[in-house]
């Protein structure tokens, strides 16, 4: 999920009594707990992008990190409270509560048609959710307005709020400028929610409708590939589909039927599956193929491909390979481009 959600799963798991009550520096383990798995994005700033793709949702994600890094992060905090000397903390409920919050960044990573790797470092497999966008503005109304409502708009409440929107509006515009209504009135009624005047917190049930949604959303991915498959009427290998991130009753379809991938769009409004008439030609063993995927200029972004086919133009001293991935389908993407053969 993207970095504000599991900010915001946080700070709400921060302001019931578990991060109230429990120990100095409880919030803090929660709050940074739930976005410290991210810390493998630092590669991004080496400049190396293919190997920093390669290395996200591994090895800071996975089972070992799991057991490993709430110690670490218990560790920096129980060195912060001793620079810092205030009331006591209790090493036991600090490792208790960095390890719940960093167990919801994978859980809700999962969620996503980027998946995650469990096993990690020990088996690279992935494992695919495919039940909630990756930026879920619902997600952010839920927990926005669970964290918000019952706190006093000070001006830094309110600088807090304006830089979140800013960077949200500035993120999702590079991706997708249609999208940006959407945060416009996302904003909007979180910023309500700040300005109502009640002492009462909303954080418990706010986690509350979280789950309850995040469960709504996997019953739905569930029956959606089930009626999927029963409307292809050909045998499914492996298949996706992919939330929307508004509409729930709408899913993007990845199918791989013998040796081609279908692609198209799924509605639960009258169950209509709609497949492109072309197919793509799912990956098969050839020179080509194994010369791009061991090409060390794409060997993250192999990593992360899920449906893989690919093309192949041949020239009289160079041969190209466009790999590709099915999941992108529907976007038109044009892949990564290796030169073998010269």
């Amino acid at each position: 999920m993207d970095p504000l959600t599991h900010t915001l799963v946080g700070v709400n798991l921060a302001a019931t009594p578990l991060g109230r009550d429990k120990t100095r520096l409880g919030a803090a383990a929660l709050v940074l707990g739930a976005n410290l798995p991210d810390v493998d994005s630092i590669l991004y700033f080496t400049g190396h992008s293919d190997l920093a793709l390669g290395f996200r949702r591994g090895w800071t994600h996975g089972i070992l990190a799991l057991f490993v890094l709430p110690f670490v992060q218990t560790a920096l905090l129980m060195l912060f409270a001793r620079l810092r000397p205030g009331p006591p903390v209790s090493g036991p409920w600090l490792l208790l509560l960095s390890s719940i919050g960093i167990v919801t960044h994978p859980a809700l990573d999962w969620l996503n048609t980027y998946g995650m790797r469990w096993l990690m470092p020990f088996r690279g497999t992935w494992s695919y959710g495919d039940s909630v966008f990756i930026m879920d503005p619902l997600l952010w109304l839920i927990l926005g307005g669970g964290w918000l409502a019952g706190r006093r708009a000070t001006p830094p409440m309110i600088g807090l709020w304006i830089f979140f929107a800013g960077a949200l509006a500035w993120v999702v515009g590079r991706r997708s400028p249609s999208y940006l209504i959407v945060v416009g009135i996302v904003a909007a009624i979180l910023l309500g929610a700040l300005l109502w005047r009640t002492t009462r917190s909303f954080a418990v049930p706010a986690l509350v409708v979280t789950a309850l949604y995040i469960g709504a959303r996997l019953a739905i991915h569930h029956a959606t590939t089930l009626e999927v498959r029963r409307q292809i009427g050909e045998p499914v290998t492996r298949m996706m589909a992919g939330p929307h991130p508004l509409d729930p009753t709408r899913w993007d379809v990845v199918a791989q039927t013998g040796d081609h991938y279908r692609y198209g769009t799924f509605q639960w409004r009258g169950r209509v599956l709609t497949l492109a008439e072309r197919r793509l030609p799912v990956a098969k063993d050839s020179p080509e193929w194994e010369a791009a995927r061991r090409h060390p200029s794409i060997r993250g972004f192999i990593t992360w491909v899920r449906f893989p086919w690919y093309e192949v133009e041949r020239g009289t001293s160079s041969t190209v390979v466009r790999v590709h991935d099915a999941r992108r389908a529907m976007r038109g993407d044009s892949g990564r481009e290796v030169v073998i053969g010269r």
